[in-house]
C-alpha cells in the first residue's frame, strides 16, 4: 500500500491535474460531495478549458484510452479523449451535472471562490492560468451539464 501511495504521489506531481483537484475540492468541502466524483463532475469541463495549452497531449491519450482508435489530428485526438472521458463518467453513473449533487446557480462564486483557495498549492501548474471568473465558468457549465465540442 506504502509503494502504491508513493507512485500514484509520484504520478500527480508529474502531471498537470491542478485545476481538476482545485475546482474539486469546494464541491466537497461546501456539499459534502465526495472526493473521487467530486472530480468526475468537473474533469470533461476542466479538460476542455485546458485544451488549447495541453491539445497536443491529450491527443496522445486517444489511442491510449480507446485501444483502436486511429490518430488523425491533435484537434480531433483531443476531442476523441475528452469525448471518452465523458463516455467513462457516464457509464460508470457519474451525475450529468452539478445540480444532481445539490449545487444551483447561486452557489457558483462561492465554489470558484474556494477553487482559488488552492491557487497558490495547485493552480501554479495548470497548463492555463485560471482565475474567478474562469473558475465560475466551468461550474456553470458543469452546473448546466453543457456538452462540449
Amino acid at each position: 500500500m506504502l509503494l502504491g501511495s508513493m507512485l500514484a504521489g509520484m504520478a500527480f506531481a508529474n502531471s498537470p491535474v491542478a485545476a481538476v483537484h482545485a475546482l474539486a475540492y469546494p464541491i466537497g468541502e461546501i456539499f459534502d460531495v465526495g472526493y473521487g466524483l467530486s472530480i468526475a463532475l468537473v474533469l470533461p469541463y476542466v479538460l476542455e478549458f485546458n485544451r488549447p495549452a495541453a491539445e497536443a497531449l491529450y491527443a496522445e491519450l486517444s489511442d491510449v484510452i480507446q485501444p483502436g482508435y486511429r490518430r488523425q489530428s491533435d484537434a480531433a485526438d483531443a476531442a476523441a479523449f475528452i469525448a471518452e472521458i465523458e463516455a467513462i463518467c457516464r457509464d460508470c453513473g457519474v451525475p450529468g451535472s452539478l445540480s444532481a449533487v445539490g449545487i444551483g446557480e447561486g452557489d457558483l462564486s462561492k465554489l470558484a471562490k474556494g477553487a482559488m483557495k488552492h491557487a497558490e498549492r495547485l493552480l501554479v501548474n495548470n497548463p492555463r492560468e485560471l482565475d474567478d471568473d474562469q473558475a465560475r465558468a466551468i461550474y456553470a457549465k458543469a452546473l448546466a451539464g453543457a456538452s462540449r465540442p
